[in-house]
């Protein structure tokens, strides 16, 4: 599959249950709202850096990651060697757990930055709209 028609699914907003993108160019999308901002050039890194360390294959054009996790040497410990009884964790493994953290610190990183341009956006539509309307967005996420 070529590279320029993936997505990478980097997490959902829940109350208004939607998806969140990054896409090749470094901007990411969640329903109506698309950020192209300043720091489009590190998210472009971020997402040749998550296809190569990804270990799930794109479905349908979509490769998701939002549930990557962060690993540490006493959650490897409690949630895989405890739980499943084993004496060692093999390097593969190791692997994936280690590919898993760099996914999530990276997604640490965009989560500030989409959260700021959803205030920022909303901000926009709240001003020049009325207050009174019933179709005027209190949250920000109602207009995703």
């Amino acid at each position: 599959m070529n590279n320029q028609a993936i997505d990478i699914k980097i997490g959902h907003q829940k109350q208004a249950d939607k998806a969140i993108f990054l896409h090749k160019n470094g901007s990411f999308t969640c329903g109506n709202l698309k950020y192209r901002g300043r720091y489009i050039k590190k998210y472009q890194g971020y997402y040749n850096k998550i296809l190569g360390l990804s270990n799930d294959k794109p479905r349908n054009a979509v490769l998701d990651v939002s549930q990557a996790r962060y690993w540490d040497a006493i959650s490897i410990y409690d949630e895989y060697v405890v739980e499943k009884w084993v004496a060692n964790v093999s390097a593969k493994k190791m692997e994936k757990f280690a590919n898993d953290t760099s996914i999530r610190v990276m997604l640490n990183d965009i989560e500030p930055e989409f959260k700021r341009c959803c205030n920022l956006k909303w901000r926009k539509v709240f001003k020049m709209s009325d207050p009174n309307s019933p179709d005027t967005p209190k949250e920000s996420w109602q207009m995703l």
